[in-house]
């Protein structure tokens, strides 16, 4: 009699370190799970800004990039926020030491556009003031 109610005891010690481990679900989004995010979002909008920043500082080109449209922008809820951005990067008239670099008109000659498809991946912790881009790749389109 008391091997089933053993059996019956490490079956329920199983099922609830099981659902302890399990990933949360709040409002529909579970933890650690990659979802659509709508680009224009505040959150999409500071990673973005944050990830031309960073490419603009690595290139070598004295002209600066900006993003001609967000192909698609995703996010993961994990310890902070995870943002995937693939973006096609224009290259504008302005040099990257002019001011207001937001509103830099594009380059509109085919050989000057150099246009690029790039993916960041973004990693935020709001809560302290925290943000590094951890992986980016682009190629010309």
């Amino acid at each position: 009699m008391a091997q089933p109610l053993c059996t019956l005891l490490l079956l329920l010690a199983a099922l609830a370190g099981a659902q302890a481990w399990s990933p949360k679900e709040e409002d529909g989004v579970i933890t650690g799970g990659i979802y659509d995010a709508d680009p224009n979002d505040e959150g999409v909008q500071r990673a973005l800004h944050f990830a031309i920043s960073e490419y603009n500082k690595a290139t070598e080109d004295e002209y600066y990039r900006r993003p001609l449209r967000v192909l698609r922008a995703r996010e993961q809820v994990v310890g902070g926020m995870n943002y995937f951005l693939d973006v096609e990067l224009g290259r504008t008239t302005c040099t990257k030491s002019q001011p207001n670099l937001d509103t830099c008109a594009f380059q509109e000659e085919p050989e000057l556009q150099k246009k690029q498809l790039c993916s960041f991946e973004i990693y935020e912790v709001l809560r302290e003031d925290r943000i590094s881009l951890v992986n980016s790749k682009c190629q010309d389109a």
